[in-house]
């Protein structure tokens, strides 16, 4: 019974992981620009942190929305 549970949840946490992903990745590039548009340090330092944090997030979703090959022993 645990299998036909399984599958709609792992294809919506992958759903989810990709939108996650998606929106991500648009607030990077939301960041970079102002971040090249500044030149206020205590800005830049800001948003490189902010951008930091971002990039490490999308690391994370991108796991588990793109994830390697799958090793079976």
């Amino acid at each position: 019974m645990t299998a036909p549970i399984a599958a709609p949840i792992a294809k919506d946490v992958l759903a989810s992981a990709t939108l996650h992903l998606e929106v991500l990745e648009e607030f990077i590039g939301v960041v970079r620009r102002k971040l090249a548009a500044t030149t206020d340090s205590f800005a830049r330092d800001s948003l490189t942190d902010l951008l930091l944090s971002l990039t490490e997030q999308r690391d994370g979703y991108q796991a588990l929305a793109m994830p390697t090959a799958i090793v079976t022993a």
